[in-house]
Parts: structure tokens; C-alpha cells; sequence
């Protein structure tokens, strides 16, 4: 009999999905990252390494407050209910 290279676990897969019809329909989104990393550092590409969830939002929510700032960019003091449910169209009704 022939050795497996994968666990017990992804040959065999939940007993209540995915059997009888060839591939998943989603892949292991966490192997598939881990996979593309491998592949890119044989290939010699370089390897872009993801911080977590919270630390994207900390540097994209600083880059706004720097913007902000600085003046490039303007944030508003209407609330949610002031606004207009809608945005603007270049439709005339």
C-alpha cells in the first residue's frame, strides 16, 4: 500500500461534505496562502508577508488620521441620519 503524504484528516475530510464529486468547491483558503508562500520563495520571488487582521486596521486607520491631519483629507459633521440615504447621481428626475 502506498504512503499518503497528507493526513488522515484532508484525504479523508468531514464525513458530511465534500465526498463523491471530485474537488471541494472551496479550497483550504490557509493551506492555499501557506502553499503560495512556499511556491514563491523556490521560485525566488519575493514573499509578502500579512500581518494579522487588527494590525491592517491600525496602519490603514493612522494613514487616515495622518491624511486627515494634514488636510488632504475632510471628514464630515453630519451623522448617519443628517445624510441623504442616497448618493448624488448625474440623473435628472
Amino acid at each position: 500500500m502506498a504512503h499518503h503524504h497528507k493526513s488522515n484528516k484532508e484525504v479523508e475530510g468531514n464525513p458530511d461534505y465534500g465526498h463523491g464529486r471530485g474537488l471541494p468547491r472551496r479550497p483550504d483558503e490557509v493551506r492555499l496562502q501557506e502553499r503560495t508562500v512556499e511556491d514563491r520563495r523556490e521560485m525566488g520571488l519575493p514573499v509578502a508577508e500579512r500581518q494579522s487582521p487588527q494590525a491592517e486596521y491600525e496602519a490603514e486607520q493612522a494613514e487616515i488620521d495622518l491624511q486627515v491631519g494634514e488636510g488632504e483629507m475632510e471628514t464630515g459633521d453630519v451623522t448617519r441620519r443628517e445624510r441623504d440615504p442616497f448618493p448624488p447621481s448625474s440623473y435628472e428626475g
